[in-house]
């Protein structure tokens, strides 16, 4: 008799479970399909305004061919800066920003490295741009970035000649 109870509640409880279970690995999917629409958008979003902000580049640090390429006084000013050190010491934290995207070519390495300062900058390490940009009003981070970010892609490509177009 207990068995028969059992048995008779006990079914319908399971399969309220796994329709109560199904219920929720449905709204995973959904969710998943949702947050790679929203990573997508917001990588098209990012990109769009890399690019438009590299429109606004200091012609002295950068050279406009094809590609930008840093000038003496980029070079310099990369080393004034004490950016190449902190490049130097945080190297896989920009390497990092730039692999997140899987870049194919060198296109995408060099938005992916521009994009890098300002994802980083409010790490510890990147505070000395803010002082510069308080002490320097003329310059900004629209202004920056491109620099630092032809910087990042050269030494991003150096040590990724697969890399070719």
């Amino acid at each position: 008799m207990i068995q028969e109870i059992i048995n008779y509640i006990g079914i319908p409880i399971i399969a309220g479970a796994l329709i109560y279970i199904g219920k929720k690995l449905q709204v995973l999917t959904e969710l998943k399909k949702t947050s790679e629409t929203i990573k997508y958008n917001v990588k098209v979003i990012s990109d769009f305004l890399t690019k438009k902000s590299s429109l606004h580049f200091d012609s002295c640090e950068l050279r406009n061919y094809s590609p930008l390429t840093l000038t003496p006084q980029g070079s310099e000013f990369i080393k004034k800066l004490g950016f190449d050190n902190v490049f130097k010491e945080h190297k896989s934290d920009f390497f990092g920003c730039i692999d997140e995207e899987k870049p194919k070519l060198k296109y995408d390495v060099e938005l992916s490295a521009i994009k890098s300062i300002s994802f980083l900058s409010d790490k510890p390490y990147m505070e000395f741009l803010k002082v510069f940009f308080y002490n320097t009003p003329s310059r900004n981070m629209g202004n920056v970035s491109p620099t630092l970010g032809v910087y990042v892609r050269d030494e991003y490509l150096r040590e990724h000649p697969e890399i070719t177009q």
